[in-house]
């Protein structure tokens, strides 16, 4: 995939995000952040591609090939939502927050996919 293709998925993965959280229940946590870790997926490797001409279609190694470039705190972001997608897709965890949290971590991976 091209990287302006993972940076057009994203965004479409996050116009599914806004549709779904007006008016979401608990019920629905466990897909936005689904959702969310795959916009953020796709950003990442915008963001690698653009700045160190790396590509990765695949969440494996990820959060590794981020540290190796010293991108230390994108891959912390990632990791945060691995975890928060665990607890969501196998725990049946439901919380709101975790949404926010979810909204705040694409919004700052973008940022830096954009810069």
């Amino acid at each position: 995939m091209k990287k302006e293709d993972h940076f057009h998925k994203a965004d479409s993965i996050k116009k599914s995000i806004e549709r779904l959280i007006n008016g979401h229940t608990d019920e629905d946590v466990a897909a936005v952040v689904e959702l969310a870790y795959g916009a953020a997926q796709h950003l990442i490797s915008y963001g690698m591609e653009k700045k160190y001409k790396l590509h990765k279609d695949t969440h494996t190694g990820m959060a590794s090939q981020l540290r190796d470039r010293g991108e230390d705190n994108i891959a912390i972001m990632f990791e945060k939502l691995e975890t928060y997608r665990q607890g969501r897709w196998y725990g049946g965890k439901g919380d709101g927050e975790i949404i926010k949290a979810c909204l705040k971590i694409i919004e700052d991976i973008e940022r830096w996919a954009k810069e």
